[in-house]
């Protein structure tokens, strides 16, 4: 296998670059995350439908940010999702993303984080539209 020069390297990267195409999926793939506005958090939202204990024994290190997630559902249901992974999924809001049956946070990093954060936010008493500026923040 023959190794290509730095300066072959460098100019395969710049002609990548220039491309039309590499640009238009970029955006695209950027743009899933942003999209739309922060959801208005449901009336009478709570953790019921927040995926327990027992069903993340696979899972350890997210024990803890569903622990998270069961002591703010009404915060959470009033941020979007930035992940991109429930794109075309029924998910109304963040808090979506840790429920039954799918509770596709399990495997998430970016929605374990959002939830971390607003957390964090929340305990420092951020009302919910500090929490959204601070997750577009991190996350938009």
């Amino acid at each position: 296998m023959t190794v290509p020069s730095r300066r072959r390297f460098v100019a395969t990267i710049g002609a990548l670059l220039l491309t039309p195409t590499l640009p238009t999926l970029l955006r695209a793939s950027t743009s899933a995350r942003k999209g739309g506005p922060h959801p208005k958090p449901r009336d009478g939202v709570s953790a019921a439908k927040v995926a327990p204990r027992d069903k993340l024994a696979d899972r350890p290190k997210a024990v803890a940010v569903f622990d998270q997630v069961r002591e703010i559902p009404a915060i959470l249901d009033g941020i979007r999702c930035q992940c991109g992974c429930t794109d075309g999924k029924a998910y109304y809001s963040l808090l979506s993303c840790f429920e039954l049956p799918d509770m596709m946070a399990a495997d998430c990093e970016i929605c374990q984080g959002q939830a971390r954060l607003a957390h964090r936010l929340h305990k420092a008493g951020k009302t919910l539209d500090e929490i959204r500026r601070g997750i577009d923040a991190r996350y938009g």
